[in-house]
C-alpha cells in the first residue's frame, strides 16, 4: 500500500499543474494568499510547497520581495542544453557496456519508449494537461534512465537538479504531435545505437535529439514573444 500523500505534496502537484495549463505564468509574482484559496488549503503548507518548489528551481525566491514562477529565455536554454549533450556523451562507452551486461537495464529502456508512444497516442487524441503531465514524466524517465546506465550517482542528480520541467511546460499544447512523434522515434534511435553498441552513432544521435529540442524550444520563445 502506497503512503498517502501529504498536503504539501499534493499543493505541489496543482502548482506545477497550473504551471503546464498556463493558469500560473513564467515571471508571475506568486500570491500566497489566493494560492491557499485556490488550493482550499492553509497559508503554512502552500508556504512548505512552494519552498519545495524554489529548491527544484521551478519558482524564484527573491527576499523581500516575494516569489515568482521561474522563467526561462533562449540564453539559458541554450546552456541548459549545452550541459545535457556534455553529459549525455560523457559515459557513452560506460553507458553502452553497461546495457551490454545488463538485462534489467536493457529491458527498462526499451519499456520505457514502447509506453510512451501509447501515452503519446492517448494525449494525440485528448491534449489534456493530465494526458501532457503523463507524457512529460515518461519523457523525463526516460532520459534519466539513459544517465543511470552511466553508473554515475552524481550526474543523475544533476540531471534533476537542472529540472527539464523548466522548459517542458512552454511546450504544452505549442508543439505539433508530429514534433512529440518525432522526438520519440529519436529517443528509438538512441537506445538502438546503445544496443548496436556504436559509439559514434549513439554520439550523433544524441546531439541530433538535443539540437532539435532547442530549436522547438527557441522557435516557440520567439513567437509568443510575437503575439
Amino acid at each position: 500500500m502506497e503512503p498517502k500523500e501529504t498536503m504539501v505534496e499534493t499543493i505541489c502537484k496543482e502548482i506545477r499543474r497550473d504551471i503546464i495549463a498556463h493558469e500560473l505564468i513564467p515571471g508571475q509574482k506568486i500570491n500566497v494568499k489566493e494560492l491557499a484559496k485556490r488550493y482550499g488549503a492553509s497559508e503554512t503548507p502552500v508556504k512548505q510547497a512552494l519552498n519545495q518548489l524554489a529548491a527544484e528551481q521551478i519558482v524564484e525566491n527573491f527576499p523581500r520581495h516575494g516569489m515568482k514562477i521561474k522563467s526561462i529565455d533562449s540564453e539559458e536554454a541554450r546552456e541548459i542544453f549545452q550541459l545535457r549533450l556534455m553529459m549525455d556523451t560523457w559515459y557513452t562507452k560506460e553507458i553502452i557496456e553497461a546495457v551490454r551486461i545488463n538485462k534489467e537495464l536493457r529491458d527498462a529502456l526499451e519499456k520505457n519508449v514502447e509506453e510512451h508512444f501509447q501515452i503519446m497516442s492517448r494525449y494525440e487524441k485528448d491534449r489534456s494537461v493530465e494526458n501532457y503531465i503523463e507524457y512529460y514524466l515518461q519523457d523525463d524517465r526516460f532520459h534519466e534512465l539513459y544517465l543511470i546506465c552511466s553508473g554515475n550517482r552524481k550526474m543523475v542528480e544533476l540531471y534533476h537538479s537542472i529540472n527539464p520541467f523548466i522548459y517542458s511546460n512552454y511546450i504544452f499544447r505549442k508543439q505539433s504531435v508530429e514534433k512529440n512523434y518525432a522526438g520519440l522515434e529519436e529517443h528509438k534511435q538512441i537506445i538502438q545505437a546503445i544496443f548496436d553498441e556504436d559509439e559514434e552513432r549513439l554520439k550523433k544521435c544524441l546531439k541530433t535529439h538535443i539540437d532539435n529540442a532547442l530549436q522547438a524550444f527557441e522557435i516557440i520563445i520567439k513567437t509568443d514573444k510575437m503575439l
